[in-house]
């Protein structure tokens, strides 16, 4: 069985869940709340050029891990926004590296 050490567990995380509203003019808003923060291992995983209209913009891409842990995940999910140093992140997929393991792998895209 593998699992994360302490030591590379050195980064703080705060994981944020979005909901949207609408006003009485029909304009949705979203709101984070703030929810739980976790240590996990975050790396820079690429960046990608997107291209939108008649412009393009850079994306950069992390990937987290963290410990997986039974029922709650943290509060993590494939709709939450994570907070690393002041950058969010929207979080693109969630895997458990292996059935047997305590390891869980979050692939995100910057957002702002």
């Amino acid at each position: 069985m593998s699992y994360i050490s302490g030591g590379q567990l050195r980064h703080r995380v705060q994981v944020f869940t979005p909901s949207s509203s609408v006003d009485s003019y029909g304009q949705r808003s979203q709101t984070l709340t703030p929810g739980p923060t976790v240590y996990a291992e975050v790396r820079a995983a690429g960046a990608a050029e997107a291209t939108y209209g008649d412009g393009a913009a850079m994306r950069t891409l992390y990937q987290i891990r963290t410990r997986w842990r039974s029922g709650t995940n943290a509060g993590i999910d494939a709709t939450s926004v994570l907070d690393y140093r002041g950058t969010r992140i929207q979080v693109t997929s969630i895997v458990r590296e292996r059935e047997e393991e305590d390891v869980m792998l979050i692939d995100g895209v910057v957002i702002q």
